[in-house]
């Protein structure tokens, strides 16, 4: 009997518990609202502890310890990329907002380290490193080099190749070594550039591309042997 009571309590509180956990979850987004208009106030403090509110409710949602835990790999690329979205820009805010107390420092790295990993290889990776890129060239950081790093651990965890994965597919030789090549470029300040404005010009055009099936195949048929030539004569000659 006492053993029935137990149970039928710790269902009844596991039911309280999911209630909770859907009502806070219902009102996530208004938290995250709340900490938006509490920086452009300037008020960092319930800015931070708003972001924060809003992490540990994904954290309870997704079933992990806490808001650094999380990882791509637990949302659904389709339903939930705007909470991706949202939750790349957070760890950036809450990066820049730990930036000017020098004593947070480890945690501005922890923060960025999340934004890459909810940034690269996502369909807004080029608008968050134009972000990253602009901060950059306007903000006086206290610790630059940590989002400058950031910057740069965008490109190099990315799997994007948009023309060559467009031409080629994802898993062809020329993909990877093409991948090769963007990560040669990243050694180099002007390449660093190069990279930038392969993603950006290549990520609008692609998508133009596949919606036009006259425009898809020409593009095919230019860039295809292009693509080849630079592989077969060019590349070996650089990444020897």
């Amino acid at each position: 009997m006492a053993n029935l009571s137990r149970s039928s309590k710790a269902s009844r509180d596991e039911r309280e518990r999911k209630l909770k956990l859907k009502h806070k979850y219902e009102n996530r987004i208004t938290l995250a609202r709340y900490g938006k208009e509490s920086l452009d106030a300037g008020d960092y403090g319930n800015a931070l502890k708003k972001f924060m509110d809003y992490l540990h409710i994904m954290a309870e949602i997704k079933e992990v310890k806490e808001a650094y835990s999380l990882r791509v790999q637990m949302f659904d690329p389709k339903k939930e990329i705007t909470e991706m979205l949202m939750i790349s820009h957070i760890f950036f805010e809450m990066a820049r907002m730990y930036d000017a107390v020098p004593k947070f420092q480890p945690d501005v790295q922890k923060c960025l380290e999340q934004f890459v990993h909810f940034t690269a290889n996502q369909p807004f990776q080029v608008v968050n490193s134009e972000m990253v890129r602009k901060y950059l060239k306007k903000s006086n950081f206290k610790n630059p080099d940590l989002f400058r790093n950031s910057y740069q651990q965008i490109y190099v965890q990315s799997k994007k190749c948009y023309i060559v994965t467009f031409c080629y597919g994802d898993d062809h030789n020329i993909t990877k070594e093409c991948r090769e090549f963007k990560d040669w470029l990243l050694n180099y300040t002007w390449g660093q550039q190069v990279v930038r404005h392969y993603y950006r010009l290549s990520s609008e055009a692609i998508p133009k591309c596949e919606k036009n099936f006259l425009l898809r195949h020409a593009t095919r048929l230019i860039a295809r042997p292009a693509l080849l030539l630079f592989s077969k004569f060019i590349l070996p000659a650089i990444l020897k």
